[in-house]
């Protein structure tokens, strides 16, 4: 795990556009995830407090408050709450471990199946 230090010279901080890179990436891995890498970052929103960010904000990498809502799609043979979990598992991870701080919470909806036509 990566642990960011604080320095009491300075600050360490994180632009929100390469947080949502990093949880956009991470989700579209999930198996049962239909998104694309283009199709998902641009609709992740982190917010702390109310308050969502824009991708030019920049935030301290030290434990916040920060919240991330996103909407996957699916697809129909999978076992939706399961992969829902698991992307939102997954997020808490990748964030903790590559980034060195926690999220305080993970939304996850399902706002799309990709039923075929046949």
């Amino acid at each position: 795990m990566v642990t960011a230090t604080e320095n009491t010279d300075g600050q360490i901080r994180i632009s929100i556009a390469t947080l949502t890179e990093v949880i956009a990436r991470e989700a579209v891995q999930v198996p049962g995830v239909v998104d694309t890498f283009e199709s998902i970052w641009p609709a992740i929103k982190i917010s702390e407090n109310g308050q969502t960010f824009q991708a030019t904000d920049k935030v301290e990498m030290r434990s916040r408050s920060l919240e991330v809502n996103l909407v996957i799609s699916l697809d129909p043979s999978c076992l939706f709450g399961k992969v829902a979990s698991e992307v939102q598992k997954n997020i808490y991870d990748i964030v903790e471990r590559q980034l060195g701080f926690s999220l305080k919470r993970v939304n996850v909806e399902v706002g799309k199946v990709e039923w075929s036509i046949t």
